[in-house]
């Protein structure tokens, strides 16, 4: 027994190839919302990394002073320890004297280079986090814009396929309606 192939009819192919130009519209619209997604989430992982490379950075100088700090006293220990061994104790006060003197000249120049150097950071910190609070507002309100859109834009690709169905039908039956007159 042989089945009978159904032969799809000019208008099931029109309305097909309106469909499928919907769909295919509709497709490319949901790619694009793809890949803002995409392209939001790497630049908040960029953000983030450059959060950490920068916390990073400024625990670095904090730890590169810290050691300074501990290296200079252990110095400035035993030096005076040598000298109060070689010279004796009235030589290794008198070290301590000038060494104090020398360590508020040191401080003070040390103030004066790392100052700046740390509102610097302190102002290109602030300037970063301000703006990664620009951008995930900007993203998040678009997430919100796409969020809204996609149903109303997919109710009106729904309104058009029928509509243009509509228009379809009406234009086919004027055509078979104007034709049959000739008959």
């Amino acid at each position: 027994m042989a089945t009978k192939k159904i032969i799809p009819t000019d208008d099931q192919n029109a309305y097909q190839f309106i469909d499928s130009f919907w769909d295919s519209w509709k497709s490319g619209l949901n790619f694009v919302y793809d890949t803002q997604k995409e392209v939001e989430n790497l630049t908040l992982q960029v953000f983030d990394q450059q959060k950490e490379a920068w916390e990073k950075a400024v625990g670095n100088m904090d730890r590169i002073e810290e050691e300074q700090k501990k290296l200079i006293k252990e110095i400035r220990q035993n030096v005076s320890q040598n000298i109060q061994n070689v010279h004796g104790e009235e030589s290794s006060k008198s070290f301590e004297q000038s060494n104090e003197r020398l360590e508020e000249v040191i401080s003070r120049v040390q103030q004066l280079t790392a100052t700046p150097y740390k509102a610097s950071f302190n102002v290109l910190s602030q300037s970063q986090q301000h703006y990664q609070e620009s951008i995930k507002t900007f993203i998040n309100q678009q997430q919100k814009n796409r969020e809204e859109l996609k149903p109303l834009l997919e109710d009106f690709l729904n309104q058009v396929k029928t509509t243009q169905k509509g228009v379809f039908n009406a234009f086919e039956n004027n055509t078979k309606s104007g034709l049959s007159i000739f008959n």
